[in-house]
């Protein structure tokens, strides 16, 4: 267990490195999506954005590539804003992908269990343990998110792939 931790530990320190995260935690209640949506194009964070904030009814939340607009008065990375609602969606589409393949994803699960790597073996229980007995959501359930999800790539705010903690990528389309 001391092990996996310590694997962990450095599987989010590298993450954190790798796309300019100042920490991984600043997800909230309200901003659970916080360091976990990644650009597709340029590979930097996304932000949270509030549009029309002054006015209730049209108020939305919104996820840009910080790239767009890094350098003052000059476009930056080319990728599409994405809503708040759909990112909470394509995570309820990926958990039930995986209850649809079960299946599957036991196998390679119980495969992951006899690697030699400890994390690899500790993540391959936790989703075990997680898919057993699970059911199809219709609703966004941060804990679960926290359990499974590394990251989620978008791409021109029509695609977007969700990589699992333990590697496997799932891809969805956005309507």
């Amino acid at each position: 267990m001391w092990e996996a931790v310590q694997l962990e530990l450095e599987r989010r320190r590298a993450f954190v490195q790798k796309y300019g995260i100042k920490k991984l935690d600043y997800a909230t209640i309200k901003n659970p999506f916080a360091g976990r949506v990644i650009c597709g194009y340029c590979g930097s964070v996304f932000g949270r954005k509030v549009w029309n904030s002054n006015d209730e009814r049209f108020r939305r939340s919104v996820w840009r590539c910080n790239n767009k607009y890094k350098v003052k008065g000059k476009k930056g990375c080319e990728n599409k804003h994405i809503d708040d609602k759909v990112l909470y969606q394509a995570f309820v589409n990926t958990f039930n992908v995986m209850i649809e393949n079960k299946d599957y994803f036991m196998d390679k699960w119980k495969e992951g269990i006899k690697s030699e790597n400890t994390l690899i073996r500790y993540k391959s229980k936790q989703f075990i343990e997680i898919l057993k007995n699970a059911k199809p959501i219709e609703k966004f359930d941060m804990d679960l998110f926290f359990s499974i999800v590394e990251k989620m790539v978008v791409f021109d705010g029509k695609k977007i792939i969700v990589r699992l903690l333990d590697g496997t990528e799932i891809e969805g389309v956005i309507k």
